[in-house]
């Protein structure tokens, strides 16, 4: 009988040989050294040996409708995430079961009794399924929480091989990815993760890369659960897919893809050396009932009191307001090209005169400074600024006197955060971030019950991996009692719109949240990802791409190798 530990699971990992990719052993790694799981053994497929069919039946068989695809998969295809990588320092001297499967209705895979009961006698939690085909039987149930396995596509769209490819053919945006407990039903498990990602047309190594990536640490995050929540955790209840399976594609179609992704190439690179971000920020007079009241709300140009710059190689962005005796001060990022970096600035608008103040600058630093976060604490207006190049969150207190910024505390160290944002919630403070590896995709929390008190990670975390609705887009508001929290859309575009969502639970061990509505940009605009209410205002920005000279010059400098990668990106 296997001794308990209620802070660890058991697992067995099933694969074909002791050489995984280097993503599966990358996966096992996180989640051994993780302590939420102990490995038990190593379950291998036999090694019963064919025997190779004679040269002539090779070449009646090989399917030469797909030799393109083939050829390219074999010779030139070469994602990090596929290299070979012997996980025999990781198993130790765990067991090692070899169990030969019988093949029934042409695909399915089923163990036999024997190695069922060798199996069960080893007691595992789960099973982490890296080899074999599809197996079905009562091997599936031979674990407490039953054989998870990956799928690197959106099970509701793709089912099949290659994986991240078709989503590139097709012109999908975002790229998903599940990690499921399998049953009967062939991907129509039980989803215990499913995440998003910004699918990168012009190259499918590198979307390819970036999925796998991005979900490698789904086990450690399910495992933690199950510890901390005492419960199977279930995103999704898996049901009878409707996508169609697909498979590799004829050399036609491969061919297509190959023009296709080349084309991706050149306008990728054409579009980021001759065009770049330009963002503005807009006061318009509207109140949060409105965004909830209307599904997609959109804002009337003509309605917005715009706060914006001339320079072209200059911008505002990341508008944050704050109302203030009878006056908003507006703090927003200020973004100079020939610099490539920001710094702070601020404005005042008073409703009564409808004026607005000149910019001035309230804080500059070495590094990078975006996403100026405001709030107010008993009777002093703080400001914790983006600093993720700095790779920490910094806190500051603004000086009304002198209309400056002034350092007050480093709230999170060495912890590289982007667009952090606070909420004061049944006493507790949450602190919001997604983390430089994942800026876009992975929503992270931490917690604490005051300011000056050191901060501790959510047990969810990352309580969200979606490239739609996880990135931090302003403030938190209350209404009719209810919290919501906005947050950027990137699916299409980097803050292509705002994802209203209502927080539905939220303490240092649960997090839920539900999308409600929309806000997209004005006319004429291709994003908006801040928004900040202060009394009857809106403060939020939008985007246009437009020609830079001092981007252009960068640009063309990068490539020719002439400067060094911008350590502060435009983002």
């Amino acid at each position: 009988m296997a001794e308990t530990d209620n802070t660890k699971l058991r697992f067995a990992i099933m694969c074909n040989t002791m050489v995984l990719q280097q993503w599966q052993y990358d996966a096992l790694e996180l989640l051994i050294n993780s302590g939420k799981a102990s490995l038990v053994a190593v379950i291998l497929r036999d090694g019963e040996s064919l025997a190779r069919p004679g040269l002539l039946k090779r070449v009646l068989k090989y399917p030469w409708t797909k030799l393109l695809f083939r050829q390219y998969y074999r010779y030139i295809f070469r994602p990090s995430v596929f290299r070979p990588a012997d996980f025999s320092n990781l198993a130790g001297d765990k067991p090692r079961l070899y169990c030969r499967v019988e093949v029934k209705r042409r695909y399915s895979e089923y163990f036999s009794e024997s190695d069922i009961d060798s199996i069960r006698k080893l007691e595992p939690d789960f099973i982490l399924k890296f080899g074999f085909g599809i197996v079905r039987g009562e091997i599936l149930n031979c674990a407490l929480y039953g054989i998870w396995s990956f799928h690197h596509g959106d099970e509701q769209k793709y089912r099949g091989v290659p994986p991240a490819f078709y989503e590139i053919l097709y012109n999908d945006p975002v790229t998903g990815a599940i990690f499921q407990r399998l049953t009967e039903t062939l991907d129509g498990g039980l989803i215990l993760r499913k995440g998003y990602f910004p699918t990168i047309a012009h190259s499918w190594s590198a979307n390819l890369d970036q999925t796998i990536t991005l979900s490698k640490k789904w086990p450690v995050d399910v495992c933690n659960e199950i510890i901390t929540q005492q419960t199977f955790p279930l995103e999704a209840v898996g049901g009878i897919p409707k996508a169609p399976v697909y498979k590799e594609p004829a050399n036609m179609t491969f061919a297509i893809f190959l023009v296709k992704q080349l084309f991706n190439k050149i306008k990728f690179h054409f579009r980021e050396i001759l065009y770049t971000e330009k963002w503005q920020t807009g006061l318009v007079k509207t109140r949060a009932a409105n965004l909830i009241s209307d599904l997609g709300y959109i804002i009337d140009n003509e309605d917005v009191k715009w706060i914006k710059t001339e320079d072209r190689d200059r911008y505002f962005a990341d508008s944050f307001a704050l109302k203030d005796d009878g006056r908003l001060l507006l703090m927003f990022e200020d973004y100079n090209y020939k610099l490539r970096k920001a710094e702070i600035s601020s404005v005042w608008f008073s409703e009564r005169e409808d004026s607005i103040s000149e910019v001035v600058q309230v804080l500059a630093e070495p590094w990078h400074l975006s996403y100026p976060f405001l709030f107010r604490e008993e009777d002093n207006i703080y400001c914790m600024p983006e600093s993720l190049h700095h790779g920490s969150v910094e806190l500051y207190k603004f000086d009304v006197i002198s209309g400056k910024l002034v350092h007050h505390k480093t709230l999170l160290p060495g912890i590289a955060a982007a667009d952090a944002t606070l909420i004061q919630h049944q006493n507790r403070w949450y602190l919001f971030f997604t983390p430089a590896h994942a800026t876009n995709v992975e929503l992270n929390i931490w917690h604490s019950d005051s300011l000056d008190e050191p901060f501790e990670p959510h047990e969810l975390n990352p309580v969200k991996a979606d490239i739609a609705n996880a990135r931090p887009a302003g403030p938190f508001f209350m209404l009719d009692g209810k919290l919501y929290r906005p947050a950027q859309d990137c699916s299409r575009t980097y803050g292509a719109q705002v994802i209203i969502n209502e927080v539905k639970l939220l303490t240092g061990k649960e997090f839920l949240e539900m999308p409600v509505s929309t806000l997209s940009p004005p006319k004429g605009f291709s994003g908006l990802h801040t928004i900040s209410f202060a009394g009857d205002y809106l403060y939020f920005d939008c985007k246009k791409h437009v020609y830079s000279p001092a981007s252009f010059k960068w640009q063309l400098k990068r490539r020719l190798r002439l400067v060094k990668s911008n350590p502060n990106p435009v983002r």
